[in-house]
């Protein structure tokens, strides 16, 4: 069965929160909660005591926060760690972000953690009496605070949450055993869908490795199961088909240095989908690409080319051009000698075992200093299919890929729907949409059905 409403109802006199069961409060969080925000940043200073610091990713990343979490060392004042160690029952949001969508972001502290400092861009909102934490934070969690948040966040790069309309947000508080009893029913239903989640994330993660397997085998075995096979006589090769030529890079390809101009477009790497000439996010994209100024060194790439980020290579920072434009310095530009599948080769290169031969030709002190230069890449060895059979594995590996690729999105769907239940039925709970001092009959599947 679903759970029912209450049986009376008042007005709460907020328009965004509607009507409240009779025997609830609507209050300023200020007065159920101490609402205070940290100053406490990430530079130690010397003749400071040492703490640990709990940063913004510790709240964006964490539902709860605990002592196994790996947190900042810094120093703090006196003051400041009397006011801002993390006390049990606590709840810590974010308040400064990028977007609106990521400002009240809450975690909660379930346990005194001495030592440990709620850090900058946080704030800290600690339960007064008749208030309880559990069931504070999961108000943070609902649709309806999330919603008020963004709204009252304000900023242009950056938005912010100001002291006056934290302390000031309503919040709807039921009598005190009852916010326990909430709070116990939505850690024992978010554990249920969390559980679903994990279930679809883990779906995703081996259809993920069974796409590359397929891939990896398709472009180092070939299509036909059947083909009689030789010793390709490169360890990370191993057998290659008996038709595949075993030849170094520099065969095929020629590093090619040819100024661009204004007209063509600024090609974008992604370390997961090759090159593209529209823009990519942050994440994918190698920023100095598209925000660079001076074009004139630029280099231009045709399409058939190979292009890879030095910095980047070993990360899978490369892609076959299939249109005309052009790349920063940062890039090497390697144009076939031969009439050749360049998407093949850079289907091969993807290969977990290829990547590692790219990083192992790479040089630099650190990962983050590692560049493939052209005369190393140039000497690393592949196998290569005779005549059209390249362009035919990757018409087979395309069609295969479709078809794991339509399983991940309907995986991530389902993640999307439950989480979109999930945060439904936190909101219902918390503002007295539905009863659920009566839960043990409870179906949530209301809540948390994905077909």
């Amino acid at each position: 069965m679903s759970f029912p409403r209450y049986e009376r109802y008042k007005e709460s006199g907020v328009e965004w929160l509607g009507e409240v069961p009779e025997g609830w409060e609507v209050k300023p969080l200020k007065l159920a909660c101490e609402v205070f925000p940290s100053n406490v940043d990430k530079k130690s200073k010397e003749g400071e005591p040492s703490v640990l610091l709990c940063n913004y990713t510790d709240v964006y990343y964490n539902e709860k926060i605990t002592p196994e979490l790996e947190f900042m060392a810094a120093t703090a004042s006196v003051d400041q760690i009397e006011k801002f160690t993390l006390r049990a029952g606590d709840t810590i949001i974010t308040k400064d972000s990028e977007t609106a969508d990521d400002i009240a972001i809450a975690a909660y502290v379930p346990q005194d953690m001495p030592g440990v400092i709620c850090g900058y861009h946080l704030s800290m909102v600690r339960p007064r009496e008749g208030a309880f934490g559990p069931f504070v934070k999961r108000f943070f969690d609902s649709c309806y605070a999330k919603s008020k948040f963004a709204v009252l966040a304000n900023g242009l790069t950056r938005v912010g949450l100001g002291q006056y309309a934290l302390d000031n947000v309503e919040l709807p508080l039921p009598p005190l055993p009852e916010q326990h009893t909430i709070a116990a029913f939505l850690d024992r239903e978010t554990g249920k869908i969390d559980a679903l989640v994990a279930e679809q994330q883990r779906l995703i993660e081996l259809l993920k490795e069974k796409r590359q397997a397929v891939i990896s085998h398709a472009v180092t075995k070939g299509l036909n199961p059947a083909a009689p096979m030789k010793d390709s006589g490169v360890e990370w090769l191993g057998e290659v088909p008996a038709g595949w030529e075993v030849v170094r890079l520099a065969n095929l390809f020629q590093e090619v240095d040819e100024r661009g101009n204004a007209d063509l477009p600024v090609l974008c790497v992604s370390i997961h989908n090759g090159i593209s000439d529209r823009e990519l996010d942050e994440e994918e994209m190698d920023r100095k690409v598209s925000r660079s100024e001076d074009r004139s060194i630029y280099k231009q790439v045709k399409s058939g080319d190979l292009v890879y980020n030095m910095m980047r290579a070993w990360q899978g920072g490369f892609g076959a051009a299939t249109v005309e434009g052009m790349v920063s310095p940062a890039y090497v530009v390697a144009r076939p000698r031969q009439k050749i599948s360049t998407a093949f080769v850079e289907l091969l290169l993807r290969t977990p075992q290829a990547i590692e031969q790219m990083r192992r030709h790479s040089k630099g002190v650190t990962d983050f200093r590692l560049r493939l230069y052209w005369d190393e890449f140039k000497n690393i060895t592949i196998a290569l299919p005779p005549g059209n059979e390249a362009e035919e594995i990757c018409k087979g590996i395309e069609k295969l890929t479709c078809e794991f690729d339509s399983l991940i999105a309907e995986a991530q769907r389902a993640i999307a729907l439950l989480k979109e239940r999930r945060t439904a039925l936190i909101s219902a709970a918390v503002t007295g949409k539905i009863d659920v001092r009566s839960s043990d009959g409870f179906d949530s599947s209301e809540f948390c059905r994905t077909g």
